[in-house]
């Protein structure tokens, strides 16, 4: 199905000389727009679903007045992605006033006078943070260790009595959350970490589970509600 371009640019050129004097003395000019579709690299541009761009520059007519009109497809409708416009213009003598880069996003009318040029050399975004497993499987000992400069929560399953435990590493200000797994005979008893305040006792049933979050405050893992038990 055949895609028509959406965006109807205009504009007139006319002299900045005589400005100053009667407004008879302002005249357009019959100078010219050279439009250029860039951003593209290394891939050839298309409008998917319609065509292969071929033609990426082009000059629009000027009326005796210095009026142009230029069809252009908006540039989310091309790919790839983050292509622009270029708008050169120059006088009758073929001078070069300044080149403007331009990037629609919509369909529609625009006023060339009007529109906000685009700074095709601006920093793309920053990209969103990865996200990445923060779970580490402790393996049961009875001295179990809980990285806190590695990971932010941690899984262990009682298999007997954790009679000590030790969680170094912990970052001020970072969510620090226990998930405590009875096996499946249950009874198994749980020794904080000595630097964990005021932490709730586990559930002891069998194939139970209990989870309790700390913030890590100055010297201590403070607890931030009592712990969960399922089970």
């Amino acid at each position: 199905m055949a895609i028509d371009p959406n965006v109807q640019v205009v504009g007139q050129l006319t002299s900045a000389l005589g400005l100053a004097g009667p407004p008879v003395a302002r005249q357009p000019i019959i100078g010219s727009v050279s439009i250029q579709l860039c951003g593209y690299g290394s891939q050839i541009p298309r409008v998917p679903s319609d065509s292969m761009v071929a033609k990426v520059t082009d000059e629009p007519a000027i009326t005796p007045q210095g009026y142009f009109t230029a069809w252009l497809y908006d540039n989310t409708l091309i790919e790839p992605d983050g292509t622009y416009y270029t708008f050169t213009m120059s006088d009758e003598n073929g001078d070069v006033t300044q080149v403007n880069a331009y990037r629609f996003t919509t369909g529609g009318y625009v006023d060339l006078s009007l529109a906000t040029p685009y700074d095709p050399n601006q920093p793309p975004p920053p990209l969103p943070p990865l996200i990445t497993d923060e779970l580490l499987i402790v393996d049961w000992s009875a001295t179990p260790e809980f990285p806190g400069d590695v990971y932010t929560s941690f899984r262990i399953t009682l298999a007997g009595d954790v009679t000590s435990s030790t969680a170094p590493g912990t970052v001020q200000g970072n969510l620090y959350t226990f998930i405590i797994l009875q096996d499946t005979v249950g009874g198994h008893a749980f020794t904080w970490p000595a630097n964990a305040a005021n932490p709730s006792p586990i559930n002891q049933n069998p194939n139970s589970v209990t989870i309790q979050t700390f913030v890590m405050g100055l010297t201590l893992l403070l607890p931030i509600g009592p712990a969960t038990w399922v089970g």
